[in-house]
C-alpha cells in the first residue's frame, strides 16, 4: 500500500490489495499530504479490523475448484488424486456451502464417518491430513480466519516391520526380468534406493559415468542428492546407454515413443517380474533392502539418510534395529562387575598401546 498523486488529479491516492488478491486504488480526496498519510493510517486500521472479524465467504465449490487447479500446477497426480477422495468423501457426508462451515468440530466428524465405513486406519489419517492441507490453503489465501487444526488427531497406527530381500531373492528377480530394461529397474531400486518416481524421471544426463554416480533430482523432496553406482547397475547402464535412443533410462514401457515412463505402470508390471521369479515383491521393497544391507553392513543412518534423501534421520530411524552387532559391541563395552578397573581414559590408553602390554606380560598379574 502506498499514497501518490496521479496525473489525472490534485488528489492522492492509496494503493492496497482487497482479501482476494486484487490491486484497487482509492482516491483520498485531499490535496495535502499530512491529511492523505492520516486518512491512508485509518484505512489501514481499518482493514485490518474488517479481516480479522469478516473473512471473505467464499463458497465451498469456488474455493474447491480453485484448490484443485492449483494443485494440478504444482502436486503430483496421485496427491491430487488423494486430495480428490478425501473431499468426495467429505461431501458424502455433508457438503458444506462456504468454507467457514468447515471447523475442526467437523472434522472430527469427518473422522469418525471414515471410521464406520471400515477404512483402515493409515488411509484416514492421510484422508484427514488432505482436508487439514485444503484449510491451511485457505487460511494462506485469507478466505477463513486461522483455526487450531491439532485437536483433530491421528488415528494411533502400528508402525509396520520393514521387510527387504535377500542377495538370493535379488538375483531370482534379475534372472526372472524380462528384458534388459526391466533389470536396470530392479537394480536402480536394490543398489541405488530410488523411488519409483525417480526412477521414471531419470535421464541419461544424470547418469556420471566419469564421477561413477547418479543425480538424483528432486521428486519427492526438495533437495537433490548424488548416489554411487554398484559396478553391477555401472555395467547394466554402460550397456543400455550404447543403444539408447531417448533421454530417459528407463525404457519398460513405450520405448520407442521416448516418453517418460509412468510410476503406476513400474509398479503393476513389476508385480509379472516378481511372480515369474517366485518372490514376494513389491516395487518399493527393492528402496527397502538398499537401506537394509547398508545398515547392515555397519553404514551409519546418517550416511544412509543422505543415500535415501530422506529429510531427517529420524525417517531412516525404522532400519535402526538391523544393526544388533553394532548394538552388541556397545553393550559389551559396560565394566563387568565385581572387578577393579580403571578409569575409561587410562584403559583405552593401555589397551591401545604396544609398550603397556608388553609389561603385562612381563609382569604378570601386577597390571590386572
Amino acid at each position: 500500500m502506498s499514497v501518490h498523486k496521479i496525473k489525472k488529479g490534485p488528489y492522492y491516492y492509496a494503493d492496497y490489495y482487497d482479501f482476494n488478491g486484487v490491486r484497487r486504488r482509492l482516491s483520498l480526496q485531499t490535496e495535502n499530504k499530512q491529511v492523505a498519510l492520516l486518512k491512508y493510517q485509518e484505512l489501514i486500521r481499518r482493514r485490518n479490523a474488517v479481516k480479522e472479524r469478516m473473512p471473505v465467504h467464499i463458497t465451498w465449490d469456488a474455493f474447491k475448484a480453485k484448490l484443485l487447479y492449483h494443485m494440478s500446477i504444482d502436486k503430483a497426480r496421485n496427491t491430487c488424486n488423494r486430495m480428490k477422495l478425501a473431499i468426495r468423501y467429505l461431501e458424502e457426508m455433508k457438503k458444506p456451502r462456504f468454507l467457514q462451515d468447515i471447523t475442526p468440530e467437523l472434522l472430527q466428524t469427518y473422522k469418525e464417518h471414515l471410521i464406520k465405513k471400515n477404512i483402515s486406519a493409515r488411509h484416514i489419517n492421510s484422508l484427514v491430513i488432505c482436508i487439514k492441507t485444503a484449510m491451511h490453503r485457505g487460511e494462506k489465501w485469507q478466505y477463513v480466519p486461522k483455526r487450531d487444526w491439532t485437536t483433530v488427531t491421528k488415528i494411533k497406527t502400528a508402525r509396520g516391520r520393514v521387510v527387504f530381500h535377500t542377495p538370493e531373492e535379488i538375483d531370482k528377480l534379475l534372472a526372472a526380468c524380462p528384458s534388459e530394461a526391466w533389470k536396470i529397474v530392479v537394480l536402480l531400486g536394490a543398489d541405488a534406493g530410488l523411488r519409483r518416481g525417480e526412477m521414471s524421471n531419470l535421464k541419461w544426463e544424470d547418469v556420471d559415468f566419469a564421477n561413477n554416480q547418479l543425480y538424483i533430482a528432486p521428486n519427492k523432496t526438495e533437495n537433490h542428492r548424488f548416489v554411487p553406482m554398484t559396478q553391477d547397475l555401472r555395467n547394466a547402464l554402460e550397456k543400455a546407454h550404447k543403444r539408447a535412443k531417448h533421454e530417459y533410462v528407463v525404457t519398460v514401457c513405450q520405448p520407442m515413443k521416448g516418453n517418460r515412463c509412468n510410476p503406476d505402470y513400474l509398479t503393476t508390471f513389476y508385480q509379472e517380474v516378481a511372480k515369474a521369479a517366485g518372490v514376494d515383491s513389491f516395487l518399493h521393497k527393492l528402496r527397502h533392502t538398499f537401506a537394509s544391507q547398508l545398515v547392515q553392513n555397519g553404514v551409519e543412518l546418517y550416511t544412509v539418510c543422505k543415500l535415501l534423501g530422506h529429510r531427517t534421520i529420524q525417517m531412516t530411524e525404522i532400519y535402526a534395529h538391523l544393526a544388533p552387532d553394532n548394538l552388541h559391541k556397545a553393550v559389551f563395552n559396560l565394566p563387568k562387575h565385581g572387578m577393579q578397573l580403571v578409569g575409561m581414559e587410562e584403559k583405552t590408553v593401555c589397551e591401545g598401546n604396544k609398550a603397556c602390554r608388553q609389561i603385562g606380560v612381563d609382569f604378570g598379574d601386577l597390571m590386572k
